[in-house]
């Protein structure tokens, strides 16, 4: 269990499995990419607990980070790498089977980071940003690493926003509904890998930031009043 935050403990499946969830994403894109079992493993590594290393090295700094003191974190890495060896040439584990696993993945990680950052006794809106670093952490690297830009640094189908409309649905359900952590865990997940698929599916995305733009917002604010 993790620490109590305001009377509730959080389960570790939580964490494992997001770690679980990227690290399979991080096996599949290195398979695809043409890493040996040496480059698998560490892209695999490096992407399951990034997200994990920057929230309790950077935010939390209690000490040792969690995978660095529970052997069951590099376990449930490894078991991504033998899922992945087993059936990473399946069709499903192309790009959007990588987008569909990290959808999968994300709102474990913004509840974990939420909930550390208030066992902590971080302030609510650290945690929620602590949350979404938590959440889109191993991806950043994991791009970085196999050479491809970052989804959360470029235009596209909702990523960021998706982890962030977790965030803040976790917030409401613990904070104002008086949901137990679990139960709450669970429907964030829930609503998070849900407008992560709807936004691939219908294509909701953000566009480029351009000062022609934003000039052309202005005159329509202008023109409306």
């Amino acid at each position: 269990m993790f620490s109590p935050a305001d009377g509730f403990t959080l389960p570790i499946y939580f964490d494992l499995g997001a770690v679980f969830v990227f690290a399979l994403s991080g096996v599949v894109v290195a398979i695809r990419k043409g890493y040996d079992i040496v480059g698998m493993f560490f892209l695999a590594l490096a992407t399951g607990a990034g997200g994990g290393l920057i929230r309790d090295g950077l935010f939390l700094q209690q000490g040792p980070p969690l995978f660095a003191t529970n052997p069951e974190y590099l376990a449930v890495i490894a078991a991504a790498a033998l899922v992945g060896l087993l059936f990473g040439d399946h069709p499903f584990f192309n790009r959007r089977g990588v987008a569909i696993i990290d959808a999968a993945g994300i709102g474990g990680f913004a509840v974990v980071g939420i909930e550390l950052s208030l066992a902590a006794g971080l302030s609510i809106p650290t945690a929620l940003l602590v949350g979404v670093i938590n959440g889109v952490g191993g991806s950043v690297i994991r791009d970085v690493l196999a050479g491809d830009p970052p989804l959360i640094l470029r235009p596209g189908q909702f990523y960021a926003l998706a982890v962030l409309g977790g965030c803040f649905s976790y917030m409401a359900l613990t904070q104002w509904l008086g949901l137990a952590v679990v139960l709450a865990g669970w429907l964030t997940i829930l609503i998070t890998f849900a407008i992560r698929m709807l936004s691939i599916e219908l294509n909701w995305s953000t566009r480029p930031v351009s000062r022609e733009g934003w000039i052309q917002f202005l005159k329509r604010k202008k023109g409306d009043e």
